[in-house]
């Protein structure tokens, strides 16, 4: 059944109920609820007793990998405690294969919202699991229903840090979602995000390459041209990654590989039809964890702001990030060996899904010969 007008409503009703409940006073218990904001809290975590926490997070796979920090970080804190995360359709064999959770649950925020029963089925069943945290690192209305349901012990809240005008430095969303944990003591530096690959992942790229004839003599680079359709201002130009493969062919002697999901096997068919030699489809024949796996495999990736980059450097594999209406600074590659090309302009950062001046200029910006350039420094 769809969600309509008057249940939206309801929803509503039960989440500001979430929030008003939590007072000064309750704030000031570790033995209650609470929700938190910045710098508002500290607790003991000694007095705390978590046996079961749960990390609701059902986004994006880069905005999923920047949650790791924070999650191991909890691991390490409380070793005893058993993790739940909770998922997009699509995540599940990414985070059972990296072992920093377990248990995985999937979170389907389409089928939800074509029937509310199995939404309120998933919130009941979250309730039985009496979970002693609830951290949101995804909050929305329906994670407001979701939090009120399950009725856990303790409840964090992620709230995002946006660019002061005072000119702070700014946070990178890894340790956005880690500040988030800072009420049950945790907290640090995030130097790199670290994702363990499964054994099934990693044979299923080794076979794949093995069908393309990689075998391993000459230098693999990964190429992700696209950020799909939502971000255009994001994308740099097809016909330019079909100048820059052919070159890393000609020139580097390496062997290209276009990486990409489903949605972005005609835009590489398209990529590839244009250049002289030969590269690798890869786009919409891995999963995400063979994907991953297939990077390990990679000197490097070139990509623009988007998952294939933070899945690159969660796996330690060297990237040129290619950045204009996004910052580096919020979303840029963690760890080392990574390089970021990113024009000085006016307009960049835009933090725009779309150009505002219609031009794409800090992307156009971007030349073929220095990503060239910037690729055989990182081989």
């Amino acid at each position: 059944m769809p969600i309509d007008g008057t249940f939206q409503c309801a929803l509503f009703q039960v989440l500001r109920a979430d929030t008003i409940s939590f007072s000064v006073t309750n704030r000031r218990r570790p033995e209650q609820k609470y929700l938190y904001n910045f710098s508002t809290l500290e607790y003991n975590v000694d007095h705390m007793n978590i046996d079961k926490a749960l990390f609701f997070k059902p986004g994006a796979i880069g905005d999923l990998l920047h949650t790791l920090p924070a999650v191991n970080a909890f691991k390490r804190t409380f070793p005893s405690a058993q993790i739940t995360i909770v998922v997009s359709p699509g995540m599940k064999p990414v985070m059972e294969g990296s072992a920093v959770a377990d248990r995985v649950l999937i979170f389907d925020k389409t089928q939800f919202k074509k029937n509310y029963r199995d939404f309120f089925r998933f919130a009941f069943m979250l309730r039985r699991e009496r979970f002693d945290l609830f951290v949101d690192l995804q909050p929305s209305l329906r994670s407001g229903v979701l939090r009120r349901i399950a009725g856990a012990g303790r409840t964090l809240v992620y709230r995002k840090k946006r660019l002061s005008s005072s000119g702070d430095r700014r946070m990178h969303a890894a340790e956005n979602f880690l500040e988030t944990l800072r009420p049950l003591g945790i907290a640090g530096d995030v130097t790199e995000i670290e994702l363990r690959v499964s054994r099934e992942a990693v044979q299923a790229a080794d076979a794949f390459l093995a069908r393309h004839g990689f075998d391993g003599s000459k230098k693999l680079i990964a190429l992700n041209c696209s950020v799909g359709a939502a971000r255009p201002a994001r994308n740099w130009f097809p016909e330019r990654f079909s100048l820059l493969a052919d070159r890393l062919v000609r020139e580097a002697g390496a062997m290209v590989v276009f990486i990409g999901g489903p949605e972005d096997v005609e835009l590489v068919r398209s990529v590839m039809a244009s250049m002289q030699e030969k590269a690798i489809p890869a786009a919409g024949n891995l999963s995400i964890a063979e994907s991953a796996a297939l990077l390990m495999r990679c000197a490097c990736l070139v990509s623009s702001d988007t998952g294939p980059l933070h899945l690159a450097t969660a796996v330690h594999t060297p990237v040129i990030g290619l950045f204009g209406s996004t910052d580096p600074r919020r979303t840029g590659p963690l760890g080392r060996g990574h390089q970021v090309i990113r024009k000085d302009m006016h307009c960049v950062p835009c933090e725009e899904k779309e150009c505002p001046e219609g031009s794409r200029a800090c992307m156009e910006a971007i030349t073929v010969a220095e990503i060239f350039d910037a690729v055989k420094r990182a081989i």
